[in-house]
């Protein structure tokens, strides 16, 4: 190991495709077909196809900046050790500033995703049992905590199997689609779009309805990006964490846009889908029945729970990279540092994601939950695109063992992309997000700057490749 590299801590025992199975299992596209996919179709009517092929344009552009810094720069900390490395060298003093701010937007997803998605649980236990919602998002929250502390390559075959699962249950929407489908509304997903009104009739979708919508789509496919955080664990050349981005954003856009689709040109009645808050129970109590609607229910449940235990996966990670950098307090580094001697996975961090998440389901409400979780979505996307031009340009991703094609074309248009979707987003989002980048800049100031890089002083990745 060369002086300036991270020490190999982790077990670098799965494949591009344990990776692949793990990322995607946090992206979790069955809960978003259910959770997230009827917003889209209640505000854009057939015009929902449209706005998430957009979202899959925009997660394209993105894709491309993540995959050639991830494979230049393969750290469990992710994104802000990507934007840390890319502004190197002049810029280095700013990049320090930027990726901490980076961090600290993180740390708002962390903190609240997994207990917004475990909270999902009961929901949809209800056709079997009746559990209380918080109680059930604790439970699931400790429980993929506990799992989530095994060795990796357990890990991977466990989101492998319930991934599985998942796609099972969308498979089922895709062949009720299918089997029911309204060949007159195919033109409508293309033009004259249209949307249910209160009197049970159809109304003209304006194009800018849609691309509104298309903000939403593009947080619908977000998590592609995770498969960096898995990289110190990933074996093989660094170019399989570019692989596994790429091929996790590909089957995310085809597991929500191809039932969504399926749905509304299926649906028994256009008008109905397209305003009921729950369109994709509609489609399955009207077609399939209350039984299968059970099944597939079930397997949600299983898609939430798959979901949990890869996003800890993930965000244990990121704690213990940020800890490994020293951006906590004292001895609290080394304690959120710690590798368990059997499993070599970072134990403390993990379990920590999943007792905050708990408590968070026992204490906030969704909707709060709701608010500071997407509220900094933007501005994350907007740095790591800003990343990728200023890597390139200054020539810090050089022998990378990927590099985007059509630079710098991808993340100018994702930064032009993502200043209008900024403007799609309410008061209260951009308030949390203010709030949080001003609270990761004031902590550097006074807690990291001062120390003179003895602190968030980032190294080189140990590739496997030079091992």
């Amino acid at each position: 190991m060369a002086e300036g590299q991270y020490q190999q801590e982790l077990h670098r025992e799965v494949g591009v495709w344990g990776n692949i199975a793990i990322t995607l299992s946090g992206v979790t596209p069955a809960s978003t077909v259910f959770i997230i996919i009827p917003l889209i179709i209640i505000t854009a009517g057939t015009g929902a196809f449209l706005a998430l092929l957009f979202a899959a344009i925009i997660g394209v552009f993105m894709a491309f900046c993540w995959a050639e810094l991830g494979a230049k720069w393969p750290i469990a900390g992710g994104d802000y050790a990507l934007v840390w490395h890319a502004f190197r060298g002049r810029w280095g003093q700013l990049g320090s500033a930027i990726s901490f701010i980076e961090f600290a937007l993180m740390l708002g997803a962390i903190a609240f995703i997994p207990a917004v998605i475990a909270l999902g649980t009961a929901q949809y236990l209800a056709n079997v049992v009746t559990i209380d919602t918080r109680i059930a998002g604790a439970v699931v929250c400790l429980v993929t905590a506990g799992i989530a502390i095994l060795r990796i390559r357990t890990n991977a075959v466990l989101t492998g199997i319930f991934l599985a699962i998942e796609l099972l249950a969308l498979l089922i929407l895709v062949v009720l689609g299918i089997a029911n489908l309204h060949a007159d509304r195919l033109g409508m997903l293309f033009s004259g779009w249209q949307l249910g009104t209160a009197d049970g009739g159809l109304a003209a979708v304006p194009f800018g309805v849609i691309l509104t919508a298309t903000a939403v789509g593009v947080f619908a496919y977000n998590g592609y990006a995770n498969a960096v955080n898995f990289s110190e664990e990933t074996k093989g050349s660094s170019r399989n964490v570019a692989v596994a981005i790429l091929i996790s954003l590909v089957v995310t856009v085809l597991a929500e846009l191809i039932p969504t689709t399926a749905v509304i040109v299926g649906a028994p009645d256009l008008a109905t889908v397209t305003t009921d808050p729950l369109p994709i129970t509609y489609f399955l109590n009207e077609l399939g029945g209350t039984t299968l609607d059970t099944i597939v229910s079930l397997g949600i449940v299983v898609a939430i729970i798959n979901a949990v235990l890869a996003i800890i996966l993930s965000y244990g990670r990121i704690i213990y990279a940020s800890a490994r950098d020293r951006a906590w307090p004292g001895p609290i580094n080394a304690w959120l540092a710690s590798v368990h001697s059997q499993y070599k996975t970072p134990w403390v961090a993990t379990a920590l994601v999943g007792i905050v998440s708990a408590i968070l389901c026992m204490t906030v409400d969704l909707n709060t939950l709701i608010t500071l979780t997407g509220a900094n979505l933007v501005v994350d996307y907007a740095l790591i695109a800003l990343a990728a031009l200023v890597a390139r340009a200054a020539g810090a991703t050089a022998g990378s063992p990927y590099r985007m094609p059509f630079w710098p074309l991808p993340p100018i248009l994702a930064l032009l992309a993502l200043v209008y979707v900024t403007t799609q987003q309410g008061l209260i989002y951009l308030q949390v997000t203010g709030a949080t980048i001003g609270i990761g800049f004031v902590y550097w100031l006074i807690v990291i700057l001062p120390q003179r890089g003895r602190a968030w002083n980032l190294k080189e990745p140990l590739r496997d490749e030079t091992m």
